[in-house]
Formats: structure tokens, sequence, C-alpha cells
């Protein structure tokens, strides 16, 4: 489900000047296609997930469609006074991709168990939430999503799933 969402963001951005990507630490080959032919539109900032949200912010501001990707726990709960105040107060159209919601991730300790990220956002003014049950359901939520106008929370959790929808 995640190469589906971020490759769909790629496509995205190929078609529209005004997509743009931010990561935090996702490693090597994450949208490689993405770095090589928009670079000007990629950026992989490091272990510095606050930062990313004010940056996300700045250029929603300027009318850019920022689709902003880290792990699940790092993009709500190290991030939350930053997305609260920056994307929800401003009620901006940013689009926050987390990985691995739930226990995705425990076996990497507890700094990585998402599984109070949907209750952090939910009661944040402006915000949606949404959680593709599978990589179709991603593509065709991802399509669609483009031109939402609020900041949305867009949850994933392991991927490699059956397709359940029809």
């Amino acid at each position: 489900m995640r190469k589906t969402c971020l490759n769909t963001v790629y496509e995205l951005a190929k078609k529209d000047k005004k997509v743009l990507f931010i990561g935090s630490d996702l490693g090597p080959g994450v949208l490689n296609e993405f770095k090589k032919n928009i670079p000007e539109r990629f950026f992989m900032e490091g272990v510095s997930e606050q930062l990313i949200i004010g940056l996300s912010a700045g250029l929603a501001m300027e009318g850019f469609k920022p689709y902003v990707n880290t792990i699940a726990t790092f993009i709500t709960r190290r991030c939350f006074e930053q997305v609260t105040l920056d994307l929800c107060l401003h009620d901006l159209p940013v689009k926050l991709i987390g990985n691995g919601g739930g226990l995705v991730y425990a076996t990497l300790g507890p700094t990585h168990l998402a599984i109070e990220d949907i209750s952090i956002l939910r009661p944040l003014p402006n915000m949606t939430i949404v959680a593709p049950c599978d990589s179709a359901e991603m593509k065709s939520f991802m399509k669609k999503a483009i031109d939402w106008s609020h900041p949305i929370y867009i949850r994933l959790a392991r991927g490699g799933d059956k397709i359940i929808t029809k």
C-alpha cells in the first residue's frame, strides 16, 4: 500500500506542477524516479519531522500541494503542535502520509507504535483522517484527494494485503 501511495504521488506530480513530496528519513530508494526526474519538487529532510510540517505549511500557503511522508508516530505525536497550529488552524491542504499505522513497526520499540495516531488527530479542526484498506482503494483515493482543500492524514498500515475492494 505504501508503494502504491507514493507512486501515485509521483504520478500526480508529473501531471500537476504544484504537487511536491516532502519526506523525513525514509531511507534510500524511496521515490528514486521522482527524485531523479523532478528534483526541484522532491525534498528528503532527514530526521526533522517538525521542520517538514512547517515547510509544508509555508509551501501550501504559496499554492503548492505538499504530500508529507514519514512514520505515523512521528507525524502525529512528534509533530502534534505543528500539525495543529501550522496546518489545521490555517486549514491548509497538506496531505500527511503516516507509515506503519497500528503495530506494523512494533519490533522497533514503543517509539514506533502508532496505536493512538487516529485519536490524536481526531479532535483537530479541519482535519480529515482516512485509512484505505488495500492498494486499489489507496490508488483511487489518492487521485481524488489531490483537490481536497483541507489537511488530511492518510494512515498506511502493513501493505501487501490482499485486494478486497471491488
